[in-house]
């Protein structure tokens, strides 16, 4: 008999839609903080409904995926207060769906009102998901992604990143992803370093010439740097900025107007003695000169 009631209970899901469907339209919709979750652990959920763990997570997913598109798209007052607990339910029911740990941690890492602006749990969620499929370079390279777009950590970022890649399976601009970020944090010398094993270890013409054109870039941000600290000097001993590098050079603080690696001049802007990668250069990149 229990049996017979579970099927039944199977079958009538379909009508699930066409029955909230008249509710709403007698008694108006349910306002968000009228939500309610009634079952708030995987195990709970188990108990009712043993043997039948994976399509619960898919239930339970599939009303994670609802609430969330709910609350973002039509709710008047944006909460995402049951979007943890749904995440958590569903991923321990399955602990396998890859696909939760995934959008479940870009759902809670946008920021509001796109999301739950709470990219510190997405980063919990992705880390649980990586325990529980080590072989998964997906979800390491998505942690990667939050640690640099969400929480501005381009270490940790390439970190995980560089971790990813080493993964059986896992595409090779993992490590080049890694290295650039790098770049942009700052941490050039690390960057520079993985390039170079790059370049020295290309199977291609393609792969060596992207990866020389990246230490080539590298040189010259920290030429700029250089350059940088010596017009600084220059406004020290006289008072003020000089006025172009030609100025720079006469007063012999540098040996020659400074070119990039590709032999375009570098950019100088006089008001704030600063030298930067030239726009007409193959070197720019705006992320790198804002």
């Amino acid at each position: 008999m229990r049996r017979v009631s579970r099927y039944a209970s199977l079958l009538l899901m379909p009508l699930v839609p066409v029955f909230q469907g008249r509710i709403e339209q007698v008694m108006g919709h349910l306002p968000s903080q009228a939500e309610r979750l009634y079952l708030r652990t995987g195990g709970q959920v188990r108990r009712m409904f043993p043997g039948l763990e994976g399509l619960m997570a898919s239930v339970y997913w599939l009303r994670t995926v609802q609430y969330y598109g709910h609350q973002r798209a039509f709710a008047t007052e944006k909460r995402y207060d049951l979007l943890a607990p749904l995440i958590d339910i569903t991923t321990a029911l399955d602990p396998r769906m890859e696909l939760a740990y995934r959008y479940g941690a870009i759902f809670l890492s946008e920021a509001w009102p796109n999301g739950a602006g709470r990219p510190e749990e997405g980063v919990a969620i992705l880390e649980r998901g990586i325990r529980a499929l080590p072989g998964s370079w997906r979800l390491r390279w998505d942690l990667g992604s939050l640690w640099f777009f969400f929480l501005k950590d381009h270490k940790k970022a390439a970190d995980v990143l560089l971790g990813a890649a080493t993964i059986p399976g896992a595409p090779f601009w993992l490590e080049s992803l890694a290295a650039t970020i790098l770049g942009k944090g700052g941490h050039r010398e690390i960057s520079r370093e993985i390039w170079k094993r790059q370049y020295d270890n290309a199977n291609g013409d393609h792969i060596r010439a992207n990866a020389l054109y990246h230490i080539q870039q590298l040189d010259a941000l920290d030429a700029c740097d250089s350059l940088s600290a010596l017009a600084a000097r220059f406004a020290e001993r006289n008072g003020r900025l000089p006025s172009s590098p030609e100025e720079l050079v006469a007063a012999g603080f540098a040996s020659r107007i400074p070119l990039d690696p590709s032999g375009v001049p570098l950019s100088y802007d006089a008001a704030v003695g600063r030298f930067s990668i030239a726009r007409a250069s193959k070197f720019w990149r705006s992320r790198y000169d804002q």
